[in-house]
């Protein structure tokens, strides 16, 4: 363990009363060149409150009696096998399993 830290050590400076944060060299010079070119978020004109909102869970968030629901109203086996391919299991609220449809890609990350 220590002949790792030893290799992997990088040299952070804590001198600014700003934010810190402790990074590999690489990481700190592609922060840099960021940093001098770009506007950091803090100096923006906007409120950030936190992540991904669908503005409506109801409408994209389905209960599994929905899903079946949906599924049951199908016209084919074709469409209902897509259909089936577009609602795919959520973890919401503590295992509490629900359906999203697929195609949001921002709530990718969510999926089972």
């Amino acid at each position: 363990m220590s002949d790792f830290v030893q290799q992997q050590n990088s040299i952070c400076d804590f001198s600014h009363s700003d934010s810190w944060v402790i990074l590999s060299p690489i990481e700190q010079s592609i922060k840099r060149k960021i940093e001098t070119v770009g506007t950091p978020l803090k100096d923006w004109d906007i409120q950030i409150n936190y992540g991904i909102k669908t503005g409506f869970n109801e409408a994209f968030i389905i209960s599994t009696e929905k899903r079946e629901e949906i599924l049951a109203n199908c016209q084919t086996e074709e469409e209902r096998k897509k259909t089936a391919e577009l609602i795919r299991p959520l973890a919401y609220r503590h295992s509490m399993i629900s359906f999203i449809p697929t195609m949001i890609p921002s709530l990718s990350q969510l999926f089972l």
